[in-house]
């Protein structure tokens, strides 16, 4: 028997710079008539403009952190080479300092004298006159001399590689330091980018989808002036079925670990519902009325797949039940349906992969949410703000995660 639905008013909210379901008690319903929702999507376009604006930026500094972490090091790189050369060039250079210590030594051995040895003097008076005399002791001083400067060199060349060593390691550590902050700063551009990204679609699609609702709005007739309840004239309901005769919930509506990317504490819009294969009937789980389908564009995955909204008015409180992962869809926009209407098949597996982007296998994911998505508003953020756990029991009443249901009535 089909179940009645109850009167609640918890819902779900989001903090500005995340999505945070919290209590509220108040639905989010801005457009009350057409030309309300079309002004409300130019303000919204505009939100999908800043958002993309953003995208591009922060991109743009990826790209420059991740050039910055290349020169840095190229120069790494560079500066490792240099000293190494350093290192071969003093070894050079000790080398020499011996040979040329050892030729004072043994040409003039003017340390001799120094120390009160009579060689050097044996040499200089041997001298066979004074002008042979005057030039021994002028060539000794030059040689002394000469090879002492040659010394002094060769050790200032070893003083100057020890200080580039110092200053080439230096730098390393900080070329080191700024690529160590570079990833990180990475890291959490990337963090922020994805916040910029919406989870269920493409913000630019989602707007496709929305304006192709209000020109199916406006191909039936329904004026700017126009209330929306009246222009979607849909058969009301009193509760909620099942959207499959049988399955079991894979997983459930809230924070968890996402199943492809891994990311933790990631908000699920809705319950997964497995054990059917890819072309299992889905149905709509009240009357109500096509509001948007959203496809991936040519060539291109979404996240989600293949999807139908639809809008539904539940003993007066109006909702829009999500589906997602089709694997085909049999409605279109402003389509009257029942809870007896095939909207799609199961899709996700194998047969979907060419458009879908964040499926594990064929499940079917059901959301629900409080008020008409795109119709009475067309926020995204909106939509996670005012969704519910459609398994409750006031819902559909799919029993907790790993259990079967073999009916869509309770």
């Amino acid at each position: 028997m089909r179940n009645k639905i109850f009167k609640v008013s918890l819902i779900f909210g989001i903090s500005a710079a995340m999505i945070v379901p919290c209590f509220t008690n108040a639905v989010s319903s801005s457009a009350r008539t057409l030309g309300e929702l079309k002004a409300e999507l130019a303000a919204y376009k505009k939100k999908v403009n800043d958002n993309e604006a953003s995208q591009t930026k922060t991109k743009n500094e990826i790209n420059a952190a991740k050039n910055t972490i290349s020169k840095a090091e190229s120069e790494i790189q560079i500066n490792q080479k240099r000293i190494e050369e350093a290192k071969k060039e003093i070894e050079q250079l000790n080398i020499e300092i011996a040979q040329t210590e050892e030729e004072i030594k043994n040409l003039i051995r003017s340390y001799e004298v120094m120390s009160g040895d009579n060689n050097y003097l044996e040499y200089i008076f041997g001298a066979s006159s004074i002008s042979d005399f005057i030039i021994r002791y002028s060539i000794s001083e030059q040689l002394a001399s000469y090879n002492d400067g040659l010394i002094t060199s060769y050790e200032n060349n070893i003083d100057e590689n020890e200080r580039l060593k110092k200053e080439l390691a230096a730098r390393e550590i900080e070329l080191n330091n700024k690529i160590a902050e570079k990833e990180k700063a990475i890291t959490s551009l990337n963090n922020q980018l994805s916040e910029f990204v919406e989870d269920a679609q493409d913000l630019r699609q989602q707007v496709k989808d929305i304006e192709a609702s209000i020109k199916s709005y406006e191909n039936s007739g329904c004026k700017d002036s126009d209330l929306l309840t009246a222009c979607v004239n849909l058969v009301t309901d009193t509760g909620f079925t099942r959207p499959l005769k049988k399955g079991i919930r894979t997983s459930n509506f809230g924070y968890r670990t996402h199943p492809v990317t891994g990311q933790t504490n990631k908000f699920h819009t809705g319950i997964d519902i497995g054990g059917n294969a890819e072309g299992t009937n889905v149905y709509s789980i009240a009357n109500g009325k096509v509001g948007m389908i959203s496809q991936p564009a040519p060539g291109k995955k979404q996240c989600g797949g293949k999807m139908v909204y639809i809008y539904h008015s539940i003993n007066g409180q109006l909702f829009t039940s999500t589906y997602m992962h089709l694997l085909n869809i049999n409605v279109k926009v402003g389509q009257a349906v029942t809870a007896e209407t095939v909207i799609g098949t199961v899709g996700g597996g194998s047969k979907t992969q060419s458009w879908e982007s964040c499926s594990t296998g064929p499940h079917l994911h059901l959301s629900l949410a409080k008020g008409w998505y795109g119709s009475t508003y067309v926020s995204y953020s909106k939509w996670v703000a005012n969704l519910v756990d459609p398994g409750l029991r006031q819902y559909t009443n799919i029993p907790g995660y790993g259990q079967y249901f073999y009916s869509r009535t309770w």
